[in-house]
């Protein structure tokens, strides 16, 4: 069958900064972990924007970028995340989270052009303007794998049942993952950020390779690993939004994979214009806060170092929010109380409904990287950051936790709420010590009541 993703051999993508431009006598260079990069089409200023190809990508990043020819979607896939743009399309996704791009990937002479700043950070690179020496300067960081190490000695186990291959097949536009193992007990997840079907194969032990070579129009790679001593886990890393079905049939388990629909829609802006999306209503005379658990249901969100998922720790804290928010008078509306899931339109809803004076969602971080830890606190592009230095400084001020400082971004539940909002990412569980510290019972009281104490000096400041 004739594949629909091909390589991007032909095209070049290019990346578009917010740095200044104002000076420039030539094209700046670019530094990609501390090496000039030289291309064939060195970095470019177009409207006061820094463009790179897509060699530097592919090669110096070590990304794996593929092409749609039909959907006109790009994938880049790295640091076991799947970012997906479609051409002259503002909207794009980080795993299934949908943001808003400044400026949609675009042809210009034959060649791809992409946000650089959007990819470098989705990728967790850090990405500088060095404007004294005019270059870009991207750092990236090394990542561990989700799956577990392999030890420096192979470990026996004594488990009933046995992976002992898995194929694949692509069949009208479905794929198709063939697992030869007996039946058994199976645990399948959908998981988010990024977008991945996880097949737990209970009593199993692992005598596979540990990946599949793979890059069909749904699935971007497999991987293998001995999750436990009981435990062998299959990771489908997703290109497309999927529906699935398993089956067991003698000594084989068959995954079926067919495009689905995204549960999360992004709608299209009414204008490519998003300032309009920065200006928001400031209501001094409402009493009204909402606050947002992060993820939710089926949708996991980050998994922590210990297999303990984000959703719990974003309904706890904001649980204990909204009790510390009422406790200071405030009313409060949740946009999920228990484990069920909201769509990301739906979150906006009941916030734009609701008529508060401000929106807070709580989340927890994840990064490739077991060294990262601390708070950071985002608001959308252009907009008051009085609220998001309240919620920064409270946390940190109490927990003592690394203070990352308040960020720009275009999530969809800060940009599309009309009234001032905040992400509060509480710290990283893919650090094992601040993975402890969030689950921690206390220390998500301590964080809800800074948010509180934060909130509360936002609505003074309104009414000055």
């Amino acid at each position: 069958m004739k594949k629909h993703i091909a390589t991007l051999t032909a095209l070049a993508l290019c990346c578009l900064l917010n740095f200044p431009t104002a000076g420039f006598a030539k094209a700046p260079s670019l530094i990609i972990n501390n090496k000039v990069v030289q291309s064939d089409v060195p970095p470019q200023i177009s409207n006061g924007r820094v463009l790179v190809p897509l060699r530097v990508i592919s090669e110096s990043m070590g990304a794996s970028v593929t092409w749609n020819g039909k959907s006109k979607q790009i994938y880049i896939s790295a640091n076991q995340k799947m970012l997906k743009l479609q051409l002259n399309n503002k909207i794009a996704y980080v795993g299934s989270q949908a943001l808003t791009l400044d400026a949609p990937p675009q042809l210009i002479k034959d060649r791809t052009f992409v946000p650089l700043r959007f990819i470098g950070e989705s990728l967790d690179s850090e990405v500088t303007w060095d404007g004294q020496n005019s270059r870009v300067v991207i750092s990236q960081t090394k990542h561990d794998s989700y799956l577990p190490k392999p030890a420096d000695q192979p470990k026996q186990f004594n488990n009933p049942r046995t992976l002992s291959d898995i194929s694949y097949r692509e069949v009208d536009n479905q794929t198709i993952i063939d697992l030869k193992v007996k039946a058994g007990s199976n645990k399948i997840m959908k998981l988010s950020n990024p977008d991945r079907l996880v097949i737990d194969l209970a009593d199993t032990t692992k005598a596979t390779g540990d990946s599949l070579n793979i890059n069909t129009n749904l699935v971007a790679a497999v991987r293998i690993g001995q999750f436990n001593d009981t435990t062998t886990r299959v990771v489908l890393d997703l290109k497309n939004f999927v529906t699935y079905e398993a089956k067991q049939s003698g000594d084989n388990l068959t995954i079926t994979l067919k495009e689905g629909v995204n549960e999360q829609p992004a709608p299209q802006p009414a204008t490519n214009d998003n300032s309009i999306y920065a200006n928001k209503t400031i209501n001094p005379y409402s009493n009204i806060v909402v606050v947002d658990a992060g993820h939710g249901g089926q949708d996991v969100g980050a998994i922590g170092v210990s297999g303990r998922y984000e959703k719990d720790i974003n309904l706890n804290i904001a649980l204990k929010l909204k009790a510390a928010l009422e406790a200071k008078g405030f009313q409060v509306v949740m946009t999920r109380d228990h484990d069920t899931f909201v769509s990301l339109p739906g979150i906006v809803e009941i916030a734009n409904n609701a008529n508060p004076f401000a929106f807070v969602s709580i989340h927890a971080n994840k990064a490739g990287s077991a060294q990262a830890t601390g708070v950071e606190t985002y608001t959308f592009y252009g907009t008051d950051r009085t609220l998001a230095n309240l919620v920064e400084n409270s946390i940190v001020a109490r927990t003592k936790q690394t203070n990352r400082g308040v960020k720009e971004a275009g999530f969809y539940v800060i940009k599309y709420t009309k009234v001032p909002a905040v992400l509060v990412e509480t710290g990283f569980i893919s650090n094992p010590a601040e993975e402890n510290f969030l689950f921690d019972d206390n220390n998500q009281t301590t964080i809800a009541n800074a948010i509180a104490d934060a909130v509360a000096q936002f609505k003074v400041s309104l009414r000055k």
